[in-house]
């Protein structure tokens, strides 16, 4: 392992058997791929090298260098929340926020959805998002890798949630009407079997509604940190919807939501046909990508207006 990804690992106290690679693009596959940004922030006021890297062929913008499935399980499990909340348990504002923030978005949906039916929330957190349906009827469950905050959610609220990774979920084939994802995709070891797991349990009017953080707030290297491997545009976040087995239909930076959580992206999509290899290579070919000096562009006007250095 490189010394700058040892130093990180030490920087957030993680000693264990981990290892990290190069990784082609999680959308198209290649691994032409531009350096857009060296150093980001590897926690509250520390920076430290972790490259984010733009695929040529599409424009994905992702973490460079992966670590082993392992370090995701036990990062995410054991000291996500610390490092982000600076406790294991949600507090009661983090609780309310989510209840408000579930509400918001059934009222926003809900002339998309069956009168009822089932819903899965995955990196549900707590699992508060999961209430609005469930008042209405419908069957929910959540999963998270979180074990503090699913056994809160759990044990003190009596919700369906179960601490589980996205990649180890066991669902049943064709039974969930609505699927979200939100501000979650992007922390996962392997969004790929993720979506694969969600589209074989989506049933077949099934809807998929992915959140990310798609608006920049600050300089680069605040707004690119250790915690997002990936970082969804509005072209990005259709194409990997797409490449699964989803048409989107709507993609907004309109706050579905709320306020809390600004610079947010959303696309919704409905089941349709899994393109081949070769079918979705056209899609992103035929214009469906964006240019990687662009994107560099971008982060450097950023940059500039915010007096990075």
């Amino acid at each position: 392992m490189e010394k700058y990804l040892s130093e990180y690992l030490e920087h957030l106290g993680m000693k264990g058997k981990y290892t990290a690679e190069n990784i082609p693009c999680e959308i198209c596959g290649s691994k032409d791929l531009v350096t857009v940004r060296e150093i980001i922030s590897i926690g509250k006021d520390a920076f430290g090298k972790l490259p984010v890297v733009s695929c040529k062929r599409c424009g994905y913008l992702f973490q460079g260098p992966r670590f082993n499935k392992k370090f995701y399980d036990d990062y995410y499990s054991l000291f996500y929340r610390n490092v982000v909340k600076g406790a294991p348990d949600p507090d009661q504002a983090f609780i309310e926020d989510q209840k408000e923030r579930g509400r918001l978005l059934f009222k926003r949906l809900e002339r998309y959805f069956p009168e009822r039916g089932a819903v899965l929330d995955v990196g549900c957190s707590v699992g508060t998002m999961l209430i609005p349906f469930i008042e209405r009827g419908w069957d929910a469950y959540g999963t998270d890798p979180d074990i503090g905050f699913v056994r809160y959610g759990r044990e003190k609220m009596g919700l369906p949630v179960e601490a589980v990774g996205a990649e180890e979920m066991v669902l049943s084939e064709g039974r969930y009407d609505f699927i979200m994802i939100l501000g979650s995709l992007e922390h996962v070891f392997d969004p790929n079997l993720t979506l694969r797991l969600c589209r074989k349990a989506s049933s077949g009017e099934g809807l998929l509604l992915l959140e990310g953080r798609g608006h920049p707030q600050s300089a680069s290297r605040v707004y690119f940190n250790h915690n997002h491997h990936r970082y969804f545009t509005f072209n990005s976040i259709e194409l990997i919807m797409m490449k699964h087995g989803w048409k989107p239909f709507m993609t907004t930076d309109e706050p579905i939501c709320g306020p809390t959580r600004p610079g947010g992206i959303y696309s919704i999509g409905k089941v349709s046909d899994i393109p081949s290899g070769s079918e979705f290579l056209d899609i992103i070919e035929s214009g469906k990508r964006e240019d990687p000096q662009v994107i560099i562009a971008k982060y450097d006007e950023l940059d500039r207006v915010h007096g990075a250095k």
